[in-house]
């Protein structure tokens, strides 16, 4: 099989795939989250997202939740990790975090 056809093979498989899965497996079913952000650390993958406040009705978004799973069916809910109060140049919009690993420290940054 040449490399263009299986690049299209992977394609398809993936958009098939993500639209079973999105429609059978929701990750988070108790909030409005946004900015998913994924990364695998130890065979293990976490998903770090904003959430909207209770009752918000703009982009009301104070901090960063993370969600993990190493079967993609069972999740943990690990709560808040981080505020943007907890930074004393924070003013609000906690939104669009990524995080990655280096010599075993987590480094996250948002926009």
């Amino acid at each position: 099989m040449s490399f263009s056809k299986k690049i299209i093979t992977v394609a398809i498989a993936t958009c098939v795939g993500a639209t079973s899965i999105r429609a059978q497996n929701p990750i988070i079913q108790t909030m409005y989250t946004a900015d998913p952000a994924p990364m695998v650390y130890n065979d293990r993958l976490y998903v770090y997202t904003t959430h909207d406040e209770d009752a918000s009705t703009w982009f009301t978004m104070n901090n960063w939740k993370v969600y993990s799973t190493n079967d993609m069916t069972n999740w943990t809910d690990h709560g808040v990790i981080l505020s943007y109060s907890d930074f004393e140049w924070g003013k609000g919009d906690a939104w669009a975090a990524q995080c990655v690993e280096k010599t075993g420290n987590f480094i996250c940054m948002s926009r």
